[in-house]
């Protein structure tokens, strides 16, 4: 049981952090391409870029992991909070920094902004949906199955 249960931790992490680095590198890019647009410094540290993918991996690891462990609804409940985390931190980010020089840039630099800022909703919801699948896959794969881990009775559980 205990194995089981640590194969699924574990397919959730893989899950987690397999899809986050590669949404927070496509967010990284989109932040890029939004200070382009707004004629502001687009360098980033690679510190500043690490800490943008740790989050995108932070932000779905509880519902990656619930998910893993057979609770569907709960871990898309989990991962859809996530989400919407992300999405409003990359909002919230880049009304504060850039909303001046966007709307002195002018209506066909504002409407590009609003697209790529729309392409987050995408990325967002692609990553839950992502590791969503990807933590069900694996567990099933792994382990055996897709069923939660329930009926286990406590006493037995905790004797064995």
């Amino acid at each position: 049981m205990l194995r089981t249960i640590g194969t699924r931790v574990l397919a959730g992490l893989l899950a987690a952090v397999a899809v986050g680095v590669l949404a927070g590198a496509m967010a990284r890019l989109l932040m890029r391409l939004v200070a382009l647009l707004g004629d502001g410094e687009t360098r980033f540290s690679a510190l500043g870029t690490f800490f943008i993918v740790l989050v995108f991996v932070g932000a779905m690891l509880p519902g990656a992991l619930t998910t893993a462990l057979g609770a569907r609804r709960t871990g898309y409940g989990l991962l859809a909070l996530g989400a919407a985390f992300l999405l409003f931190e990359a909002v919230n980010i880049a009304v504060q920094d850039d909303a001046a020089e966007l709307v002195r840039a002018g209506g066909s630099r504002l409407l590009l902004v609003v697209l790529v800022l729309g392409a987050f909703v995408v990325v967002a919801a692609g990553e839950a949906w992502g590791i969503a699948r990807l933590a069900r896959a694996l567990a099933r794969r792994t382990v055996g199955g897709g069923a939660p881990l329930t009926g286990v009775p406590v006493r037995e559980a905790a004797a064995g």
